[in-house]
């Protein structure tokens, strides 16, 4: 899926997200300069697949005034686990809504963002442990990523992943490596599938309910992958 070397559990525990962080609770954020990347879509699963794997109680912030991640964690609620917290705020309440999850137990937090420059974002990166960029494989929009994964790197570490409608896998490759080459890394590919709206309309992952799909793979891998480079620092 990509060239991220990603972390594999061995006999022992796999090492914790939270170790060495003085807030104590992992912070991830979603960041692109338009619409239409898939922020929301990626915000969602990464939180319910982190949950899944063992680095919970999870939560999930939503900075869009759009909405769309808080609205998908309250049709959560009642009928599945994770994320345990969800909340919606705007950029001055980013802290207190934080401290909040902090001190309520989460050890991890996914934020969603509207779209916007890089000093639009600057806040967000600035607390954040990592910060996601998703992209198409348009050499255009892989460039606009690049350029604001170089712009948010003095504030957090970078990730790529490209977001894309059935590109062939050398192109997600090339447009992955021509991301990263000015800072960050490659978290992967994921391929765009019907099935993930129709499980964000639920209130659910694609993990949930289309258990084993190649789209299920993706997420997993995924996380995976944002994992390793949370641990490699």
């Amino acid at each position: 899926m990509s060239n991220v070397t990603p972390f594999r559990r061995g006999t022992g525990e796999q090492p914790d997200l939270t170790a060495g962080r003085s807030r104590g609770m992992v912070v991830i954020a979603l960041a692109s300069q338009a619409d239409g990347t898939g922020r929301t879509m990626l915000a969602a699963h990464i939180a319910v697949q982190a949950g899944l794997t063992g680095d919970g109680p999870v939560g999930v912030l939503d900075t869009d005034p759009k909405g769309a991640l808080f609205q998908w964690w309250n049709r959560r609620q009642g009928k599945v686990d994770a994320p345990a917290y969800g909340a919606l705020c705007d950029a001055a309440g980013i802290a207190l809504t934080l401290d909040g999850m902090r001190a309520a137990g989460a050890r991890l937090c996914v934020i969603d963002t509207a779209a916007g420059d890089a000093v639009a974002l600057a806040p967000v990166a600035e607390i954040a442990d990592l910060v996601v960029i998703p992209s198409d494989a348009d050499a255009d929009a892989a460039g606009q990523a690049a350029a604001l994964g170089r712009a948010l790197s003095k504030q957090a570490t970078i990730a790529f992943v490209i977001n894309c409608r059935g590109h062939s896998g050398g192109e997600d490759g090339n447009a992955l490596a021509a991301m990263s080459s000015g800072g960050g890394w490659p978290a992967g590919t994921v391929q765009h599938a019907n099935a993930y709206a129709i499980a964000m309309t639920a209130g659910r992952s694609i993990t949930e309910s289309h258990a084993g799909s190649d789209a299920a793979q993706d997420i997993a891998e995924l996380w995976t992958n944002l994992r390793g480079i949370l641990v490699a620092g």
